[in-house]
């Protein structure tokens, strides 16, 4: 059994609107951070990061909560990426087109947002969060 692998986040601190947790991404070696949200049901990816990764579309699909989108929802399936140094292999995520949240993102905090890391990802491969250490762990993925 191999040592637990962690995977470090980094807090942005919008004062009086709160905090966000940001995780480093890579997809096809593009770089982003993708937002650590517990109360979002699936991961979102923004569409404008996948490149020519092939669309899924589930016309009667109801994503709750995520901008209040209920009427069809495209996915796709991400062979590999990773989160941190880990590498996630066959991970299906919802796509959508969150250019207006990157770009006002980018404006108030200087990164660049691909998307939203959900309850679906974090039940599947974490086992628990660290807040004071800003830590994620993880599963041990493939033994």
């Amino acid at each position: 059994m191999g040592m637990t692998k962690s995977v470090k986040f980094k807090i942005v601190d919008f004062s009086e609107d709160g905090y966000h947790w940001l995780i480093e991404c890579h997809l096809n070696g593009n770089g982003f951070y993708l937002v650590l949200d517990t109360g979002a049901s699936r991961t979102v990816i923004d569409k404008n990061i996948l490149g020519d990764i092939e669309l899924e579309q589930h016309p009667n699909s109801l994503v709750l909560g995520f901008n209040s989108q209920t009427d069809s929802v495209s996915t796709a399936t991400l062979k590999s990426f990773y989160i941190g140094n880990v590498e996630i292999n066959n991970f299906q995520v919802a796509v959508s087109d969150l250019s207006f949240l990157s770009s006002s993102y980018y404006e108030i905090s200087g990164v660049k947002i691909g998307g939203v890391l959900g309850c679906d990802f974090l039940m599947n491969y974490v086992t628990s969060i660290n807040i004071k250490r800003q830590r994620i762990n993880f599963k041990n993925i493939g033994e």
